[in-house]
C-alpha cells in the first residue's frame, strides 16, 4: 500500500512540476531536473504517509477484532457458568 501511494504521489508531483516548467518556458533539461527532484521528494513523503496509514489500519483492525471476539468469549463463559449453576 505504501509503495502504491508513494508512486502515485511522486508521479503526480513529477507531472505537475513538468507542466509548470513548460508554462514558465524554462529549458527542457532544467524543468526535467526540477521535476525529478520534486518527484523523488514526494515519493519519499508518499511512502512515509502510506506506511503510517498502513500501521493505523492494521492497529484499528486488530483492536476491532479483539473487541468483537471478547464479548463472544465472555458470553460463552457466562452461558456455561449459568448452566453449571442451574445444574448444581
Amino acid at each position: 500500500m505504501a509503495l502504491q501511494y508513494a508512486f502515485r504521489l511522486g508521479t503526480l508531483a513529477f507531472a505537475a512540476t513538468l507542466i509548470r516548467s513548460a508554462f514558465e518556458k524554462t529549458s527542457f533539461t532544467g524543468g526535467l531536473q526540477d521535476s525529478i527532484c520534486v518527484g523523488l521528494v514526494f515519493l519519499g513523503i508518499g511512502f512515509a504517509i502510506g506506511e503510517i496509514s498502513r500501521h493505523i489500519v492494521e492497529e484499528l483492525a486488530e483492536r476491532e477484532l479483539s473487541l468483537n471476539s471478547l464479548p463472544a468469549e465472555t458470553g460463552v463463559m457466562d452461558a456455561r457458568s449459568n448452566a453449571n449453576s442451574n445444574g448444581s
